[in-house]
């Protein structure tokens, strides 16, 4: 089994500035997903696959209510285009905790699929990550994988995604070149 450095994210970007590998890239989320408000305590297991495609647990996280808006965080499963939940080839949905604040900000109701939301039309800041890392973000870790990404967007809700899961779910914005 790999081996998975420890890094803080206080600290991610400074070390990627240093050592020359930080290049971020702008994208967009663009697949709808299934939502509920969790249940306080309720915890779950958000799984993916490492670059060999063996499963891994990314995180084991419990829903708790958030400080901004006192209410319970939500558990977003991801879908596909007919809204059925996805699971991986182990059987395991693909399934990861918002806070209540959050949520709201990446996700509507999408008023032509019934029970489903849709993202929220705005880019977000990802750097690719090359090599595995354990990413710790308030005492919490998630394990990304070799060619995964860590979405910096915010730095009070930093977190990582999946090679697969940021290639089902997000597009890369296109830069135009010149002359």
């Amino acid at each position: 089994m790999d081996e998975y450095k420890i890094v803080e994210d206080g600290n991610y970007v400074m070390q990627e500035l240093e050592q020359r590998t930080y290049h971020p890239v702008r994208a967009m989320k663009t697949g709808n997903v299934k939502a509920r408000v969790g249940n306080i305590g309720e915890q779950i297991i958000t799984w993916s696959v490492d670059e060999n495609g063996n499963e891994l647990v990314e995180k084991v996280n419990e829903v708790a209510l958030d400080d901004k808006t006192n209410r319970p965080a939500w558990v977003v499963t991801k879908v596909d285009k007919n809204g059925n939940p996805i699971l991986d080839k182990n059987g395991h949905p693909n399934e990861w905790i918002v806070s209540d604040s959050e949520f709201s900000k990446k996700y509507e109701i999408d008023k032509d699929n019934e029970g489903l939301y849709r993202p929220r039309r705005t880019f977000q800041i990802f750097d690719r990550v090359d090599k595995n890392i354990t990413l710790v973000h308030r005492g919490k870790r998630m394990k990304i994988s070799r060619g995964g990404y860590i979405n910096l967007t915010n730095p009070d809700n930093i977190y990582g995604v999946s090679a697969r899961d940021f290639y089902d779910t997000y597009e890369i914005e296109q830069v135009r070149k010149t002359l």
